[in-house]
């Protein structure tokens, strides 16, 4: 975000800020960039091998395929929030829970990070204690179902989908991948 760059809006999910921008030709123009919260999510593994995903239903969208997660509070690290998010939509325990990738998206309009991780050793404790807004529904996959959702477009996390579709063509992928997932 350039230093110059001044808060015009804040909501309850984005913020918008703008900047004078000045140009190849010397001109300047307006430019702006929302930010927004980092989110965070983990994979489940469950002990007999199935992959833990939910079915996450809001009321402005259809039902995605998605990993537990949501939103690093403030205060909160990634690693912290996406134990209390994967506890609150799934009423699962992360034991060990495993980096697997972040990212930022792909342009420069919108800036946050997503934190992706593998949760292992998970077991239930509790009931799901979605927000109101969330219709969740847990499901489980079984290695050869998990990497199948590459090709799903319900698969919500289109990193994620890429990182199963290269496991699907390249075998080095794929060992690493199970590797992370099963040790």
């Amino acid at each position: 975000m350039p230093t110059d760059a001044k808060k015009v809006f804040k909501g309850t999910i984005f913020s918008i800020w703008q900047w004078d921008q000045r140009l190849f030709d010397g001109t300047k123009q307006l430019y702006e960039r929302a930010t927004r919260d980092d989110v965070t999510h983990a994979v489940g593994v469950m002990p007999d091998g199935r992959i833990l995903l939910t079915e996450d239903r809001q009321p402005h969208r259809n039902a995605v395929i998605t990993p537990p997660g949501g939103k690093v509070e403030l205060r909160e690290t990634p690693e912290d929030a996406v134990r209390r998010e994967f506890m609150e939509e799934t009423g699962y325990e992360i034991g060990r829970l495993l980096p697997w990738h972040h990212y930022k998206p792909a342009n420069d309009k919108i800036e946050y990070t997503c934190w992706a991780y593998v949760a292992r050793d998970i077991r239930k404790v509790a009931e799901p204690q979605p927000e109101a807004g969330e219709k969740i529904k847990v499901l489980f996959y079984s290695w050869d179902e998990f990497l199948a959702l590459g090709q799903n477009p319900k698969m919500r996390d289109l990193v994620i989908r890429i990182i199963l579709l290269e496991a699907q063509v390249n075998m080095n992928k794929m060992n690493h991948l199970k590797k992370l997932f099963y040790g």
